[in-house]
């Protein structure tokens, strides 16, 4: 039995990602695909396989772990954070 190919979209819609994401994933190595001339194609078992990889289980005796939203490079001064009614204007 050949399995059945699926084009980036509908494999972006059967994993409800956009097909950004998806080309990412390929492009990082971490999702598999077969490439007919320039067409690239996705099977059902390879979908099935980078969702398992990715899964996660967070065991109930630890606390979930957040990710920082700050991004960028860190304040300057020290990263002191001065409220806005302590602060002195300087000309």
């Amino acid at each position: 039995m050949t399995p059945i190919l699926l084009t980036e979209k509908e494999a972006a819609q059967r994993l409800s990602l956009c097909t950004r994401t998806l080309r990412k994933a390929r492009q990082d190595g971490a999702l598999p695909y077969i490439l007919i001339g320039r067409a690239v194609r996705y099977t059902v078992a390879d979908l099935e396989s980078y969702i398992e990889r990715l899964r996660q289980v967070q065991s109930a005796c630890q606390p979930a772990q957040r990710a920082s939203r700050i991004s960028g490079p860190r304040p300057k001064g020290g990263g002191v954070i001065i409220p806005f009614s302590e602060r002195s204007v300087r000309r």
